[in-house]
C-alpha cells in the first residue's frame, strides 16, 4: 500500500519539518549554548526526566512501527538519526514524504537483470 499526498499535505508536511529542526531544535541548541547548565538541571528535575525517557522510547517505537508498515524507503535508523538530530516534530513528516516504491520503480538486486 503507498500513500500518495496532495500538494497542500506534502507542504505542511515540510513545514513541519521546518518547524521542528529551526524551531524545537533550534531553540534546543540555543538553549544549550546560552545556558549549558540547563540540561544538567533538567535531567536531574524527575519530571522532565521522564519526559525525555518517554520521547526516547516513543523514537524507537515508531522507528520498529515505520519500518513493520513501510511507510517510507528510509530504514529504521534514518528515522533515529533524524529524530536526535532533529527532533520528533522533523523526524516524522520526512519519513513520511519518502514513501516507499513500488515494485516496479524498485531497481533489481545487483546481478539480476
Amino acid at each position: 500500500m503507498t500513500v500518495e499526498y496532495t500538494r497542500a499535505e506534502r507542504f505542511w508536511l515540510w513545514a513541519l519539518a521546518a518547524f521542528g529542526v529551526l524551531g524545537v531544535n533550534g531553540a534546543f541548541l540555543w538553549s544549550l549554548a546560552n545556558r549549558p547548565d540547563a540540561m544538567r538541571e533538567a535531567l536531574a528535575n524527575p519530571l522532565a526526566a521522564a519526559f525525555v525517557v518517554e520521547a526516547m522510547v516513543l523514537v524507537f517505537v515508531l522507528a520498529w512501527l515505520f519500518r513493520k508498515w513501510g511507510v517510507s524507503r528510509l530504514g529504521w535508523g534514518w528515522f533515529v538519526l533524524l529524530s536526535f538530530l532533529g527532533s520528533l516534530a522533523f523526524a516524522i513528516p520526512v519519513v513520511l514524504l519518502f514513501p516507499r516504491r513500488s515494485a516496479e520503480e524498485t531497481p533489481p538486486p545487483p546481478g539480476r537483470r
